[in-house]
């Protein structure tokens, strides 16, 4: 086992240990002075220059590793462990008046080596603020992704309600066709009224009624756009006497837009003698220029 002489004195090799690069200054002192404790360790049977690192652990009562750490300054070793040493030193050496550091030295190397920063402390610190930063862009990108999920469940809710609402026009418009074909199938011929009267039938009123009242309602909720869609649905189901009731209705209202787009669907779409029919309803209560607008859109 090779020696080296320290103070006038042959200490084991494997007390001295060489010093890395990257160890700092303060583990570098607490290393040196366990170096110091270690050189009055004396197992049974030993002497301090016959005595091996392995020994020595075995002494110590902790691995070979841990011995090897400490005194090279690669590893922090506990408190606990450093006054383990001494106080094992002490012992072997008979005192502590033997040992040329006291434990309350020992103490304040600690102390000192805890709290200094090392190359790869300083290296960590970067490594963390990058981490961190990295961390708040997730959470940025997150709080976006969990805004565009609540605004896709916003639209979710209104696609559920637009189909609510069309399904609702469909069983409407349903209930029209039936309820007119019924009327068709028991229907006697048709008794001309009287010219000016105003009185129209009460099913009539009933049913226009119901859908300018639904229209009016679609367009102050959901747009011009879904009323028109109701008006356009169930204009085919309606009849001439119907859809002038209904018109009639659009304007008293004040349903402006909706009644001009009716009156081009119904003139564009429908048969010639029902649009005859509903000017002539239009004429005989007043809205002349409803009656005009409508067989001007026949004839377009």
């Amino acid at each position: 086992m090779s020696m080296t002489r320290t103070g006038g004195s042959m200490a084991p090799s494997w007390i001295n240990k060489e010093f890395r690069s990257n160890v700092p200054p303060g583990r570098q002192a607490l290393a040196k002075a366990l170096q110091q404790v270690c050189r009055h360790l004396t197992p049974a049977k030993s002497t301090r220059n016959r005595i091996t690192q392995a020994k020595a652990a075995e002494h110590l009562r902790c691995s070979e590793s841990a011995l090897s750490r400490a005194l090279s300054g690669h590893s922090l070793p506990g408190f606990d462990l450093v006054e383990s040493f001494y106080k094992q030193a002490c012992a072997d050496a008979g005192s502590e008046d033997a040992i040329s550091i006291s434990l309350e030295e020992l103490w304040t190397l600690h102390s000192e080596a805890r709290t200094e920063k090392c190359h790869n402390c300083a290296v960590l610190e970067v490594e963390i603020d990058n981490l961190t930063q990295q961390r708040q862009e997730w959470e940025s990108e997150c709080s976006a992704l969990r805004q565009a999920v609540a605004e896709l469940d916003n639209l979710r809710r209104e696609v559920a309600e637009q189909k609510a609402a069309v399904a609702k026009l469909k069983a409407t418009r349903a209930g029209l066709q039936a309820r007119l074909a019924t009327r068709s199938s028991s229907a006697q011929l048709p008794v001309p009224r009287r010219k000016g009267d105003r009185q129209l039938m009460r099913n009539d009123m009933t049913s226009a009624r119901l859908i300018a009242h639904q229209a009016g309602k679609l367009e102050r909720d959901r747009g011009p756009e879904t009323a028109l869609t109701l008006l356009r649905q169930t204009a085919e189901a309606l009849s001439p006497l119907e859809m002038a009731t209904l018109l009639i209705l659009l304007r008293e209202q004040r349903n402006d837009r909706l009644a001009d787009n009716v009156i081009h669907i119904y003139g564009r779409d429908q048969s010639y003698l029902d649009v005859l029919h509903a000017t002539l309803t239009l004429h005989e209560h007043g809205a002349t220029e409803d009656a005009g607008a409508m067989l001007r859109a026949a004839l377009t």
